[in-house]
């Protein structure tokens, strides 16, 4: 229905409708216009005060697990920290220890550790600086750990390939196959000897066998002599390296010459009863720089500990050398 105003008329005593002139329509046109700015803005500020809360109480809940997240990742440093500090400490007391190395240099280790503290500043000023700063030493740290460790363990590889090959050279199996134990005839110390029946230093062992018995090599080395040496007969000497050198004499043929490279178990001559010899027999030596030791101390590569406790009692037994 129309909205109509009326207005009492004293003169005709009735009720004349009232017609608004131009700027009276405008008039009124602008009141509604100005109530609906004025609700517009009552309704848009509301509107921004709870979307602003919103926000801030998104962005809180934001910031919280943000901070969560950075204190997970601050733990996981130090446990990647203390992983590698075990790491290191098994590298120097147990890898570098079972090869008779010297710990890494602990100067290496730190070399760069300090590091700038300047390239840190640009993060002082923002949210939780301080933790993102903590954070981003702690990763350095690590890298330059890392690259320490990586260096280690690179001599350590190379320490272990050298030993590897000393492994190989040392002297460690029984030159003949003696697997019953019944050739060993004398062992290493004071003895009598066979010819001149008086007690002489028996700076071998001697492994009596059939002429012609298999000769091997005890360990990887280069032939240094073979031939005739003294009282030593026919005789074969092979430097391993490292300071080892072993002897084998009396022999009554060769199957090496100077100069061949030989591996643990080659066969390289036949037993024989040549030079100062009262019977067919190998007499077997062992030099460590040098210095002429117990071989029996090397026979640990290819005896049970029952058969090596064996050897050790038969070749200490008070015999007559060979």
């Amino acid at each position: 229905m129309k909205n109509i105003n009326y207005k009492y008329n004293p003169k005709t005593l009735d009720y004349e409708e009232v017609k608004l002139s131009y700027w009276g329509k405008i008039k009124k046109l602008s009141y509604y216009l100005i109530a609906s700015i004025v609700l517009s803005v009552v309704i848009i500020s509301f509107s921004f005060y709870n979307t602003k809360s919103y926000i801030q109480n998104e962005a809180a809940k934001e910031n919280q697990s943000l901070r969560q997240q950075i204190s997970v990742l601050n733990k996981d440093l130090n446990l990647i920290l203390d992983v590698l500090n075990e790491i290191q400490n098994k590298d120097d007391n147990i890898y570098r220890a079972i090869f008779e190395a010297d710990p890494y240099p602990e100067y290496k280790r730190k070399l760069g550790t300090g590091g700038n503290p300047i390239k840190f500043k640009k993060y002082e000023n923002i949210e939780y600086g301080d933790l993102v700063i903590e954070i981003l030493q702690k990763v350095e740290l690590i890298e330059k750990k890392l690259a320490s460790q990586s260096k280690s363990f690179d001599e350590v590889f190379e320490i272990t390939k050298e030993k590897q090959k000393m492994v190989k050279a040392i002297p460690s199996i029984q030159p003949i196959n003696n697997r019953d134990l019944t050739r060993i005839a004398s062992g290493f110390g004071m003895r009598m000897h066979p010819i001149y029946k008086i007690l002489k230093m028996h700076q071998g062992m001697d492994f009596t066998a059939p002429i012609g018995t298999e000769i091997y090599a005890t360990g990887d080395g280069v032939v240094e002599k073979v031939g005739w040496t003294g009282g030593y007969g026919k005789t074969i000497m092979i430097n391993h390296g490292y300071g080892y050198k072993t002897r084998y004499a009396h022999c009554s043929k060769y199957k090496c010459k100077k100069g061949q490279k030989v591996n643990r178990g080659d066969l390289i001559g036949y037993v024989g009863n040549t030079g100062q010899s009262t019977g067919p027999h190998l007499h077997y030596e062992v030099f460590k720089n040098k210095r002429q030791i117990n071989p029996v101390n090397f026979f640990f590569n290819d005896l049970s500990p029952e058969e090596y406790d064996k050897v050790i009692e038969i070749s200490s037994r008070p015999t007559q050398s060979l």
